[in-house]
């Protein structure tokens, strides 16, 4: 027993190194913009159950930009865009820590928040921004359902909605082998946060996107839908259910890149760029 104890104890420490090497560190962070002439500012936004935190890029007074990003996940995921030049003299860009995520938190920290809760709370974002323009919501992988379910809350509020990969079919949701370790008691104290979040974000992702199924009828705003044909995260069926749920009209694109993977925000920046500003 106590030699399967150790065995349990020893792999827990494996996998949280295997885990670590895909985290960029706020040590890190800070030495990548200590290289550059620019820096984030950092926002924090609070409430009696909730903080919100942001890293913002641009004039306050510019057409503002929500970057919603996957799980696991932060912020500093979409810095090939923050770290452009080009969108900080056109727009505010805003790019929050999902709740549970980072140094967000709705009621208690890293753990599991609805979609439409994180869209609520995701809204508080813009508060941040003094135009009076219409934003753009930019999303990928499980930030697409997010950003979705705001604009067909609320469409007269947003200009344009972009997913980048999305995970929205519930009928295909993709497990992996290793997704069970983060719903085992023991592993989760040596899994870092973000990745126990991702996990009972994973587990409940199916039922939350039935319950949302009757919105994808009311987006009519231009929405762009973007998947790679060498997505091994996102499965393609979630590309057919998009052009399937979306209305059909002449405000819906569809971008297949056979030879893009996840990340189509890395590799294809200049593409989403094309999409973010046309």
């Amino acid at each position: 027993m106590k030699f399967k104890f150790l065995i349990l104890i020893a792999f827990s420490f494996f996998l949280s190194s295997c885990f670590k090497k895909y985290i960029v560190t706020e040590k890190e962070i800070k030495q990548h913009y200590d290289t550059l002439g620019f820096k984030p500012n950092y926002k924090v936004q609070k409430g009696l159950d909730y903080k919100l935190f942001t890293a913002t890029f641009g004039l306050d007074t510019l057409q503002p930009i929500l970057f919603i990003h996957g799980a696991p996940g932060r912020w500093e995921g979409y810095r090939k865009q923050l770290d452009d030049t080009f969108y900080h003299s056109k727009y505010h860009l805003l790019a929050p820590d999902r709740p549970g995520y980072g140094f967000s938190y709705y009621k208690k920290k890293h753990k599991k928040v609805s979609i439409e809760k994180q869209a609520q709370l995701l809204e508080k974002t813009f508060e941040l921004n003094l135009s009076d323009k219409k934003p753009i919501i930019v999303t990928r992988s499980y930030g697409a359902p997010i950003g979705a379910y705001m604009v067909a809350k609320n469409p007269e509020k947003y200009a344009k909605l972009i997913m980048m990969a999305p995970a929205i079919d519930p009928d295909n949701e993709k497990f992996f082998k290793f997704t069970k370790y983060g719903k085992w008691p023991v592993l989760r104290w040596f899994i870092p946060n973000r990745f126990v979040t991702a996990t009972d974000e994973k587990y409940d992702h199916v039922k939350e996107l039935r319950a949302m199924e009757d919105i994808w009828g009311k987006i009519t705003i231009p929405t762009v839908v973007m998947y790679g044909g060498k997505d091994w995260v996102v499965t393609t069926e979630n590309f057919e259910y998009a052009k399937k749920k979306l209305p059909s009209d002449s405000t819906k694109t569809f971008i297949f890149i056979p030879e893009a993977g996840h990340r189509i925000s890395r590799s294809h920046a200049e593409l989403l760029k094309e999409e973010i500003v046309k």
